[in-house]
């Protein structure tokens, strides 16, 4: 039996499991569907259940505290821990971190599970084709590929999201480090 209970979103799950398992955490970890969080009805629907299914077990939500606007009521009232930071990307780099690449040029941020995900998030969730999604992502200079390094870049992919949004894509590497510390200081404070 697992000694903690995590709840998260797909986009980051692999980079969680990278972590957990580097840390040698026995941990349950329920990864919900990637981009949940564009759809508060949705976001509410998966995870409202999650949270009542272990709240006795005053779980880890690996959530951004603004993915929806109860999370401080459910917080509350599920009693779970969660990351201060307000979204995944604020998860994966750290705030000063992701303020530091978004002065160098108007930024969307990429991470692995994103790109795994992002038909489902952007053609499926949100019904955008090509022409909406270049129209959505024109206000952006580039889109930062955030290489966590928990697998090899899908070059292919990435040129495929590419031609999907008409913004050039840069890769960064990031490592693990801020997720890693984050997960550490909320596994202390049970």
């Amino acid at each position: 039996m697992a000694d903690l209970k995590f709840i998260c979103c797909s986009v980051l799950a692999g980079e969680i499991k990278k972590v957990l398992n580097d840390l040698h955490l026995k941990a349950d970890l329920s990864c919900l569907t990637p981009g949940l969080h564009v759809d508060n009805r949705k976001l509410e629907q998966k995870l409202v259940p999650a949270l009542e299914d272990c709240c006795s077990k005053n779980p880890v939500l690996i959530y951004g505290s603004q993915c929806h606007p109860e999370m401080k009521t459910w917080q509350r009232k599920y009693n779970f821990r969660q990351p201060e930071e307000p979204d995944c990307i604020g998860i994966l780099l750290g705030q000063e971190r992701r303020e530091q690449f978004s002065r160098e040029a108007r930024t969307f941020y990429l991470t692995p599970g994103w790109l795994q995900h992002w038909k489902e998030i952007f053609e499926e969730n949100l019904g955008w084709d090509k022409t909406e999604a270049h129209l959505n992502f024109g206000r952006y200079e580039r889109i930062l590929f955030l290489d966590s390094g928990i697998s090899t870049v899908d070059e292919e992919k990435l040129l495929e999201f590419f031609d999907y949004t008409g913004v050039p894509i840069e890769i960064r590497p990031v490592g693990l480090n801020h997720i890693t510390n984050l997960i550490q200081k909320l596994i202390q404070y049970k």
